[in-house]
């Protein structure tokens, strides 16, 4: 019997044993779940930054393409009107040209008053010389 004894309670405390091990009422698992929930805390904002990040980084990458397509415009528009300048100041040195080489209202008047002399002039000496023709056929 004493030797009973002593089985059942070497299997008594291996049976004790056993069920600490597996049994659910220890502190442990509140520290694992604190832990677990930390660490998904963690995860979840870990994949948050991160996708939040990706979004940003294509909004960067949007924005800088729709700039650089801005500046290009901006650059095309700026040798158009530096084109456009360009001519006008061509045209105007033309304008000056002939600004210079052109006769003004007074000089005009002035050159149709000596053309008129000059007219008159010359239709006096062709009545001058056909009177003298006139006269010279009359002594023949």
């Amino acid at each position: 019997m004493h030797r009973m004894n002593s089985l059942f309670r070497l299997t008594s405390q291996n049976y004790r044993q056993h069920i600490r091990c597996y049994s659910t009422t220890s502190t442990q698992p509140r520290l694992t779940a604190t832990r677990g929930g930390f660490i998904g805390f963690l995860l979840g904002v870990t994949a948050a930054g991160s996708a939040g990040y990706y979004y940003l980084l294509g909004e960067y990458s949007n924005a800088s393409e729709a700039l650089l397509i801005s500046v290009q415009e901006l650059q095309e528009s700026t040798d158009k009107i530096k084109n456009y300048a360009r001519r006008i100041e061509g045209m105007e040195r033309e304008l000056n040209k002939l600004k210079e080489s052109m006769a003004t209202k007074h000089q005009l008047n002035e050159t149709k008053t000596d053309f008129k002399k000059l007219y008159d002039t010359l239709n006096i000496e062709h009545l001058e010389l056909k009177t003298h023709v006139w006269g010279l056929g009359k002594t023949l």
